[in-house]
């Protein structure tokens, strides 16, 4: 019995270190896979803004942190609408109070992203001229859309 025990024992553990690996593995692809888009993300922005050099090497830390400080709120935004639509349905029964809550934080990120967008507007203004920065706009737009094909597998 205890010869039992400890081949399931060796057996579980042995299949546990095995399985560590792939996680391992899969992050490893999701950081590559993170880095290939950011990648294409600057060609495509410098050859569409067309950035000099200069210019580009002032924008781009500016511009990762817009990035930044936007993805964590539209993460918490993200977040908020999943809670919303579970307390909203039939089956919680959320409090009137709660619902509220969620709502008014759920509005509160809008008002938020839009904050930042002011003020890297601004920031983008002091380095680059007011044409780069529209096309910057519209670069982030089409670089977007053209994601959402290729994950799609449609091609442009």
């Amino acid at each position: 019995m205890k010869k039992y025990i400890i081949i399931v024992l060796v057996s579980i553990l042995s299949i546990s270190l095995f399985a560590q690996p792939s996680s391992d593995i899969r992050e490893q692809q999701r950081g590559e896979r993170y880095r290939q888009i950011q990648n294409a993300k600057i060609a495509f922005f410098t050859t569409e803004i067309g950035m000099t050099p200069s210019e580009a090497e002032v924008f781009w830390p500016i511009y990762n942190q817009y990035w930044k400080e936007r993805e964590v709120v539209m993460r918490k935004g993200q977040s908020l609408l999943k809670q919303i639509s579970e307390s909203a349905s039939d089956e919680k029964n959320t409090s009137s109070k709660e619902l509220k809550r969620l709502m008014d934080a759920f509005v509160n990120c809008s008002y938020e992203e839009s904050q930042i967008h002011k003020k890297y507007y601004d920031k983008f203004l002091k380095i680059l001229p007011i044409e780069k920065v529209a096309k910057m706009y519209k670069a982030e737009e089409e670089f977007r859309i053209k994601m959402i094909r290729q994950f799609r597998g449609h091609s442009k």
